[in-house]
Order: structure tokens, then sequence, then C-alpha cells
């Protein structure tokens, strides 16, 4: 034998369920307490059609002993047994009909209620009980259907609260319900432990929502995701697509900034980054070829400007190693002694400061004729870049008119 309301099997002789305390009925339960009441009717009928057929016995006044007397004597009691008959006969299909139909509703109202449709049940229930309102099966059952139909309205008003963003006075009513079913193994709760668990993902999903909305990184948000992807059903799915694209939407303004300032490996690292939250998003994906193209650019005209840097510099230090000084002016005056003296200026063309500076002067007579050669020293020996400098010299024992030209220099690098 079967408990009726948790399911589990009793051994023989008990009485009442052992995990719900629930009192037993077997198969033949309904029609055993349905037909207790119905043998009651019957024993209060048939004590009334006996006591009418007592009556109809007694012995008449005497009107003489005729054989239509005697006869007429054993006809009546024959009469009202056929009638007495007759009507149990009646009462019993009356009766067996009720119990049928009330077992019926029976049937239906528990179908029904497993099925999670208690206000149907609670009707059919309700119609069986205005037959057989004394059967305790009846009375017993619509108590629980009635305790499962309030607990799915309290779940209803949840999502109604949950739905108007009501999250705290949502959240409380799924506690008390789920703190009630914590109590009750019955199966007919199993539909409102269905409804129950949709409820708490529900909240569950709705509070990450309400908090995404406040989180601008990609880490936060992928947290958010993880703890999402845990939960069931299309409302889960939407917030996840949600966090999904706001967080691709981070990473592309992000790798945009970095692009900007030509970090181009930290954007492709953002990039890929949010490509492995959102694979399928076609604008990260469009812009991580974006980030490419850019970087092979920047790099192929980094290439070309070191190139030009390189011979721009070899250019220059070329020219600070051949070109550095230029001559200004050069001028010989021979003085009163016969000695020439010889005085000039240069300039720093180096794009680096020069130091200890040398001239080699040649010089020649008016008719061409090679006199000779000196070397003059120009001081400051330090110049900066485009500092003039100076230089002065004699050349002794000349005696006549001269010609000079400055025919080299030597200088250092600083």
């Amino acid at each position: 034998m079967y408990c009726h309301i948790c399911g589990t099997k009793s051994s023989p002789g008990d009485s009442m369920c052992r995990k719900c305390n629930t009192k037993l009925k077997d198969a033949s339960s309904t029609e055993e307490q349905i037909w207790a009441e119905t043998a009651v009717g019957l024993e209060k009928r048939t004590g009334e059609t006996a006591e009418l057929l007592s009556r109809q016995q007694q012995p008449a006044p005497r009107q003489g002993n005729t054989i239509q007397g005697r006869a007429f004597s054993w006809i009546i009691p024959l009469l009202l047994a056929a009638v007495m008959g007759a009507l149990l006969t009646f009462y019993y299909q009356q009766e067996t009909s009720i119990n049928a139909e009330v077992k019926s509703l029976h049937q239906q109202a528990e179908q029904a209620a497993l099925e999670g449709k208690y206000k149907e049940a609670l009707q059919l229930l309700d119609s069986a009980l205005t037959k057989r309102p004394n059967y305790d099966a009846l009375v017993q059952d619509r108590q629980i259907t009635a305790k499962a139909f309030n607990l799915m309205n309290q779940l209803n008003e949840a999502a109604t609260s949950l739905k108007t963003g009501k999250l705290s006075e949502g959240d409380k009513s799924i506690q008390a319900v789920a703190k009630v079913l914590k109590e009750r193994e019955e199966p007919v709760f199993t539909k409102v432990r269905a409804t129950l668990s949709n409820r708490k993902v529900t909240l569950a999903v709705l509070k990450v929502k309400k908090e995404i909305d406040s989180l601008t990184t990609v880490e936060a948000l992928a947290e958010k995701l993880d703890t999402i992807s845990n939960l069931k059903g299309k409302e889960a799915e939407a917030v996840e697509k949600q966090i999904v694209d706001k967080l691709a939407g981070i990473s592309y303004k992000q790798a945009e900034q970095q692009v900007k300032t030509k970090d181009f490996a930290a954007a492709l690292q953002t990039v890929d980054q949010g490509l492995s939250y959102a694979p399928e998003d076609d604008k990260l994906t469009a812009y991580r070829d974006r980030v490419l193209s850019e970087k092979k650019n920047f790099e192929k005209a980094e290439a070309e400007r070191i190139q030009l840097a390189e011979q721009q510099a070899a250019e220059e230090d070329l020219k600070n190693r051949t070109s550095a000084v230029s001559i200004v002016n050069v001028e010989a005056t021979l003085d009163m002694y016969g000695d020439l003296y010889i005085s000039g200026s240069i300039i720093n063309n180096a794009t680096r400061p020069i130091s200890s500076v040398t001239i080699m002067v040649d010089i020649y007579g008016t008719d061409g004729t090679y006199l000779g050669q000196t070397y003059v020293d120009v001081y400051p020996s330090w110049l900066e870049v485009g500092e003039e400098g100076f230089f002065e010299t004699y050349y002794y024992g000349v005696y006549q008119e001269a010609e000079v030209s400055v025919v080299n220099a030597t200088w250092y690098l600083e």
C-alpha cells in the first residue's frame, strides 16, 4: 500500500504513513469509506420499510372468515416486500452512481493537482465534498491542495514584484515559500518547487542586470558573465547577451585609445580579450583587422623613419667630420719689418660643439710663387654650434706682399 500524499510504500497493517504521518488509504479506501456512509443509509431505509411492513401485518377487524379475506391478508405483505425491494434497489443504484462520481472527481482532482492546476483541483474536490462531506481523504487532500495553491499565488506575486523592480519584496516572498517547502514532501508540491526554482533564477538574473549598469571594466563584467552563465532560461540568456555586448563595447573603446598612442601590442591584447568573451562580435572582429593594418603601416613608417634617421645621422656625422669649420675671412698684411701678419675667423657649422681647431695656411707671392705654409690655432678653443672663432699669427721674413689661403683645418668633435 502507498501513501496518496507522498507516495511512500508502507508495510501491511500500517494505518499511518511513516514519512508524512498521513492516514493511509489503499486502492479501495475511497469506496470503503463511501460505502460505509451508504451502508448507514441503507440500514436506515431498511428499518423504515420493516416498520411499515410490521404495521401492515397487524390483524384487521374480523369481518368474517372468508377466503377473500385470507387471500388479501397475504397479498398485502407481498406487495409491501416488492415495494421495499424496489426502493432498496433504487437507493442502491443511486448511491452507487454517487460513489462512482465522487471517486472520479477525486481522481481528477489528484491528477490536476499533480499537474499544478490547483484551482481546478480545488473545484473538483469541492464538488466531491458536496456529495460526500464526511470523506476524510477528500478533506485532507483539499487542505494540502489549498496550501499548494496559496504558495503558487505567493510565487506569482513575487514574479509581479520582480517585474516592477521591487527585488527586495520579491526576494522576501521567494524565501518565505522556500521555507515552507522544506517541510513538505508531497508530490502535489512538485509544480510549486519548479516554479520556485524559476523565480530564484529570475531574481538572480535581475540582481546581475541591476549591477551591470554601473560596471565599466572588462574584468568586472567578465566576473558577472561567469555568474550569469550558471543560470538557465531566456531571461539569463538576454542578460548574458547584454553583458557580452557591453564588454565588447568597452574593449573596442579601450583599444581605440591604445591605437591613438601607437600602443598596438596593448590594443591587440585588449581586442583579443574582448573577443574571448564575444567571439561573434563583428565590430570587434573588424577592428582587430584594422589594428593589424595600422600596426603594419606604423612599423613600415617607423622603419623608413629609422632608415632616414640613420642616413641623416651618417650625413651629419660626415659633415661634422669633414665640413664642421667654415672660413669667414682670412687676411695677410706685411708689416714694416718684412713679416706677414695673418688673421681671420671661422664658424662652427657642425651639429655638435668642436674644440682644438687648427688652421693650415698656404702663402703665395703676388706672382704666384709658393712662399710657404703655416699653422694657426683658433680661439677660444671650445666652440658651440654656430659660434665664431678667431685666429692670428705671423709668418716671418717674407719682405714682399703676399696672398694667403686656408687649405685645411682640423678639430675634435665633442
